[in-house]
């Protein structure tokens, strides 16, 4: 086996398939609801290269030598945005018109939180906007050598920062330049994980999945002189900020719908049916039915007594089928830089844009 390739770690190698060649910063998996932490990780599938002239220009992409993550699990309301959307139904095809696909529209309203929707979520006025805590893995297997935790003032790992190279520990970059015999890219996936604990939906909430967008950068250079070069980093955010305002290093400035890092929490339809329809215990078999009135939430009140429900329909009017949370413009430009201070508060004197030189 060729010698670099054995010193690449956490690298699925994904050869021979375009539609990969050009994805994006995303994430290992979909997770389900349920009641225990589950292991996932951030995945990078190409290096960086010029926006100009879209993505897809033919220019090679660069290795990549760093990587920042910040999710929307701040303790405070104004640090996060919180959107909904409502299901489209689906429409047969008639003799003036095609068909259209059920989908979620798009078309999100901020809404005020997530307390009538997600187990655990406070209001605008007490509580968090999401119960989400975050475990990183610091040893092997991660995609770099050096991996930093970033941590709010109130204690919480917000995300994290890894780079390569050899301050203060070598590794090897996610080699995105090596060619097949034709020429063509051999397309590599750089895997950077993490846990996150379990979400639960309410059980008369009529949202089937939560979209939590995470700010992701991967850089490809560094180094003041880098700070005007269009392959210095990729930007996977819903929209410019402050500090990360250059629409060339934003693969999909101006996209519609606009794009970001979305990890996925579907909410688990047979065990917890939407309210007017019936799942099913698949470890017994027992129907739950949410299609009579005084159907059992599953809760109890102060008293101790069993909490029913008299919610048998969804209203594709006024009832969210997918929610949302995101971090702020100020959120981002605070935690998603990756400083130069001394490791381990930063990446040692190392500069990547913006963090400002000196």
């Amino acid at each position: 086996m060729n010698t670099t390739l054995k010193t690449l770690t956490s690298l699925a190698l994904l050869a021979g398939t375009a539609q990969l060649a050009h994805a994006h910063a995303g994430f290992k998996d979909q997770i389900t609801e349920g009641s225990v932490k589950t292991w996932n990780a951030v995945a990078i599938t190409h290096g960086c290269n010029t926006n100009v002239g879209g993505e897809g220009n033919g220019v090679p992409h660069k290795d990549v030598i760093a990587l920042s993550t910040i999710f929307p699990n701040s303790p405070n309301f104004g640090d996060v945005i919180i959107r909904g959307s409502k299901g489209k139904v689906a429409v047969a095809a008639t003799a003036t018109a095609p068909a259209v696909a059920g989908f979620t529209t798009g078309e999100e309203d901020i809404i005020p939180d997530l307390s009538k929707d997600i187990v655990g979520s406070g209001t605008s006025s007490s509580g968090v906007p999401l119960v989400s805590t975050l475990s990183l893995v610091n040893t092997g297997g991660t995609i770099f050598a050096n991996n930093i935790p970033k941590v709010d003032d109130k204690g919480n790992v917000r995300g994290w920062q890894s780079w390569s190279r050899t301050s203060p520990y070598n590794g090897p970059a996610l080699l995105e330049t090596a060619k097949k015999a034709d020429g063509t890219d051999i397309s590599e996936t750089g895997l950077s994980p993490f846990g996150i604990n379990a979400f639960q939906f309410k059980p008369e909430s009529c949202v089937k999945a939560l979209k939590i967008r995470v700010a992701v950068a991967n850089w490809c250079e560094k180094g003041a002189s880098s700070y005007d070069s269009p392959s210095r980093v990729d930007l996977w955010i819903g929209n410019m900020t402050n500090k990360f305002n250059d629409t060339v290093v934003m693969p999909n400035a101006g996209a519609n719908p606009v794009f970001w890092s979305t990890l996925t929490v579907n909410r688990d339809l047979a065990r917890n049916p939407l309210p007017g329809t019936k799942g099913f215990n698949p470890d017994t078999g027992a129907v739950i039915d949410r299609t009579q009135s005084g159907w059992a939430t599953g809760t109890k009140d102060a008293s101790g007594t069993a909490i029913t429900s008299t919610k048998v329909a969804c209203d594709q009017a006024t009832d969210y089928d997918t929610v949302y949370i995101e971090p702020t413009n100020d959120d981002i430009d605070k935690y998603l830089p990756i400083s130069a201070a001394k490791y381990p508060a930063g990446a040692n004197g190392a500069l990547y844009w913006p963090t400002p030189a000196k």
